[in-house]
């Protein structure tokens, strides 16, 4: 990562730049690190600038541990802009707030607006960038200018500041990058293409008439006449780099271990209400959703998420080994040796696993031919398990026989 020291930097030609934004302001979690540093695995620009917002506050251990975390996984110049969230030590870290970078063919202005205005050192900055007059000139700053998708954004008056200074170099204006809003969409400003991107970690916000997108980033490249062009790309974990054998086996095993922890706390915690202990309960419950989020975190580390597809095909490989083989074998072995709620538990088992893979095959035909599958209203059996796609249509569970108020649908997350 790059601390800015001098407000004009020269770089080498280049082919492309990558610009991501708003990957700390929701905290540095895993699972939120996890998707940036995908994202700078499967960069391909010559160097990456990220839009604002890489920490979720300005203090001094957020600053070191992300670049930590960037420097082991990106070997090419990152730049960095102020957002709102990045107060306090900033400059200790990143340098000069208001900078801009330049070659024979492309000038990228680096502008400070993380408190919604465009200061008098902001604007100076911006005239003595714009004397590099180049081809293609990108403005970079956090805070969107006033557009037509949201009202988050710089107000008219601040953004004439700027206008007045570009006008006379308008047409060599390209593009407009923001961050700030954890969305994408484009729109033009002033004739002006503005691409406002926050998909690099932090939660993606509902932005009314926005389809909300998956986590991204955006590739600038230029093509063989010299025009700069550009194409959001998904988050794949897929391509992030595998994890060492060691430290995998290291994960896999914390990941069980959570996983067991979370179901065994919840279990105790449900008896603790049975024994009219409701404040142990909530302890239980509490350590449970703690084990919840850190077999979640081990999960991403180990590089496990899929791509939707990949994920359902993945799950109907498990749901037919579990049917065919491990309960199977386990129903077989629990009967030999005269276990009978053992046996039991795996014959439930076995009944709910089969409308599993019935619903994820199902889910896998679509998939090749549409976006989503069509969506249902599932209920589960508390009592065994059991999936049920038409509850309206039966009284009771098929497999264990649970009264109707035993059979809780699902409510969408």
């Amino acid at each position: 990562m790059e601390k800015v020291v001098r407000e004009n930097i020269e770089i080498n030609p280049i082919n492309g730049f990558t610009f991501i934004g708003d990957p700390g302001c929701d905290g540095l979690g895993v699972e939120i690190m996890s998707i940036f540093n995908a994202a700078c695995h499967e960069a391909s620009g010559d160097f990456m600038l990220i839009g604002g917002d890489i920490v979720p506050n300005g203090t001094t251990h957020y600053y070191k541990n992300v670049m930590e975390m960037t420097d082991a996984v990106i070997d090419k110049p990152v730049y960095v802009l102020p957002g709102n969230h990045d107060t306090l030590d900033y400059e200790s870290f990143f340098g000069l707030k208001n900078y801009f970078l330049y070659n024979s063919r492309l000038l990228i202005i680096v502008l400070d607006n993380s408190k919604r205005v465009f200061s008098q050192e902001t604007l100076d900055l911006l005239q003595r960038a714009l004397a590099y007059e180049r081809d293609n000139i990108v403005l970079t700053f956090h805070i969107p200018p006033p557009n037509k998708i949201t009202k988050n954004s710089v107000s008219t008056e601040e953004w004439d500041k700027v206008l007045t200074l570009i006008s006379a170099l308008k047409e060599k204006v390209k593009f407009i990058l923001c961050g700030h809003i954890h969305s994408y969409f484009e729109d033009d400003v002033n004739g002006i293409k503005l691409i406002a991107t926050g998909g690099g970690g932090a939660r993606i916000e509902e932005v009314e008439g926005i389809e909300a997108p998956y986590y991204h980033f955006v590739e600038f490249s230029f093509d063989s006449n010299g025009v700069l062009n550009y194409s959001r790309k998904p988050v794949s974990f897929s391509k992030a780099p595998s994890v060492p054998l060691p430290v995998l086996k290291s994960l896999e095993k914390a990941f069980a271990g959570e996983c067991q922890a979370y179901m065994r706390y919840r279990i105790y915690a449900e008896d603790a209400l049975r024994n009219n202990k409701p404040g142990l309960a909530k302890l239980f419950y509490a350590a449970s959703d703690s084990e919840l989020y850190h077999a979640r975190n081990f999960f991403y580390s180990m590089n496990h998420v899929k791509s939707s597809l990949e994920a359902v095909s993945e799950s109907i490989a498990n749901e037919s080994e579990e049917i065919n083989d491990i309960y199977l074998n386990a129903l077989h072995l629990a009967r030999q040796q005269g276990a009978g709620l053992a046996a039991y538990a795996f014959q439930d088992a076995r009944s709910a696993e089969s409308v599993h893979l019935r619903l994820f095959k199902e889910a896998e035909s679509t998939l090749a031919a549409l976006p989503d599958v069509p969506e249902k209203q599932y209920s589960t059996c508390t009592s065994c398990g059991y999936t049920i796609t038409d509850i309206d249509s039966i009284k009771f569970c098929p497999v264990c026989g649970a009264p109707a108020d035993k059979l809780l649908a699902v409510e969408k997350i």
